[in-house]
């Protein structure tokens, strides 16, 4: 009885995270639709999309620190601790004077990189965050970025190279050249940043001209 009262509890807790994940899914791909009872026929509506809002589509292999990138852009991120490897989604939405940044992150295990393709439908730009201290994987990454960039030739793309503060970072020379980055510009606006979670989780970078990341965005958006 203790074992499948322990089964029941796990498949509870599948169910609720693929739920959200779904939820998230059908938000982000369909406008929003709401039930109007004023005609004859009660029908269903669909809602305008709100000219403001931006997709910024976050993408990278499992363990880049995409997660921890985006807590660095929330007010309070330092205070949530370290972040947990994304098993599905994460969404969040920073309002802007100009529009409405929402950033939907995709986690980058094996098994959902295969579906990243499909979410490049409504973006408008392209954070890729690459983990500069794992030299191993790095050929992985670029493989990956790669296919990306070859479904979309004009989507603008901003690489992190994340975790410049690990002692066995590659520089960012190092990094372009790992990632192939010259083959790919044309005329595509590409930004290639260094980036590190500082003491109190803020995205530090070393964007030239540019105050923050968030200001770099607005420029692509």
């Amino acid at each position: 009885m203790v074992l499948l009262r322990h089964i029941s509890v796990a498949l509870t807790a599948a169910m609720v995270t693929l739920g959200s994940a779904i939820f998230i899914a059908l938000n982000y791909f369909y406008p929003r639709r709401t039930w109007s009872p004023h005609a004859q026929y009660a029908t269903i509506k669909e809602e305008k999309e709100d000219p403001r809002k931006r997709q910024v589509l976050v993408l990278g292999l499992d363990g880049a620190g995409k997660s921890s990138v985006l807590q660095g852009l929330t007010p309070g991120g330092a205070k949530r601790g370290r972040c947990r490897p994304t098993r599905g989604f994460n969404f969040i939405s920073l309002s802007a004077p100009a529009c409405q940044l929402d950033f939907l992150e995709i986690g980058g295990g094996e098994d959902l990189r295969p579906y990243w393709l499909e979410y490049l439908i409504r973006t408008h730009v392209l954070v890729y965050v690459v983990d500069s201290s794992d030299r191993g994987r790095l050929p992985l990454a670029k493989l990956e970025l790669h296919r990306l960039l070859r479904v979309q030739p004009q989507l603008p793309v901003v690489v992190l190279g994340n975790k410049q503060d690990k002692p066995d970072a590659v520089s960012v020379s190092e990094l372009h050249e790992a990632l192939s980055l010259g083959s790919v510009v044309e005329d595509r606006k590409l930004f290639l940043l260094a980036a590190q979670l500082g003491s109190d989780s803020a995205l530090r970078n070393s964007c030239r001209g540019l105050d923050t990341f968030q200001d770099l965005l607005l420029q692509l958006v």
